[in-house]
């Protein structure tokens, strides 16, 4: 058990025959008790500022902590940022690639039907074309069977030449084409038709 000031100042001694001055003692032990006093209220104020210090300290502790929670957690979601970031990007590039290939390959199936059509409509073309010049072929044959027909019947009396028969077969059909213009436009179709075919060739 700790000793205060007031029993320091309270103690007395026993007194003998040649004991200390009483006066001196007592003088000794109120310097004493003040000194202790002293001591114990500046101790008590160290001691306050000790656990102010202590508690300031635990409180910067926790912070410190805090802090150091926090930074862990700021890491963990940069982290995971980043990995989401670079997750959706690939998604993206991936998708774009998908995209980008879908639409090429499109692209060519569109071309090659395109091809396809165009060829089997130049074929149904050339198919056409060749039934037509035949028709035309056989239709020249029929009209050059019916000119030498009007050539035979109207021409008799003299020989023709290849000349000749150029001149009467032009006034046969300037001579009925007065009569029906139907002759001089199917010959004016015929000229364009063969135009047309030779062109084509």
């Amino acid at each position: 058990m700790r000793i205060t000031s007031m029993e320091i100042t309270n103690k007395e001694f026993k007194k003998g025959m040649r004991g200390y001055n009483q006066e001196e003692v007592d003088e000794y032990l109120d310097r004493v008790a003040e000194d202790y006093e002293a001591l114990y209220k500046e101790n008590s104020v160290l001691k306050e500022k000790v656990a102010a210090v202590d508690e300031r300290l635990e409180h910067y502790r926790k912070m410190e902590t805090t802090i150091q929670n926090t930074l862990v957690m700021a890491q963990d979601a940069a982290e995971q940022a980043r990995s989401n970031s670079k997750t959706e990007a690939e998604l993206i590039v991936r998708t774009a690639n998908e995209t980008a290939k879908k639409i090429i390959d499109k692209a060519n199936n569109d071309v090659i039907a395109i091809n396809a059509e165009f060829e089997r409509t130049r074929q149904e073309f050339n198919k056409f074309r060749a039934k037509y010049r035949n028709f035309m072929k056989s239709q020249l044959e029929v009209f050059d069977d019916m000119e030498k027909e009007v050539i035979k019947h109207y021409s008799i009396g003299y020989s023709v030449d290849e000349a000749e028969f150029g001149t009467a077969l032009a006034a046969e059909f300037s001579r009925n084409s007065n009569e029906d213009s139907s002759y001089s436009d199917i010959a004016e179709n015929i000229d364009e038709i063969k135009t047309f075919f030779e062109k084509e060739a």
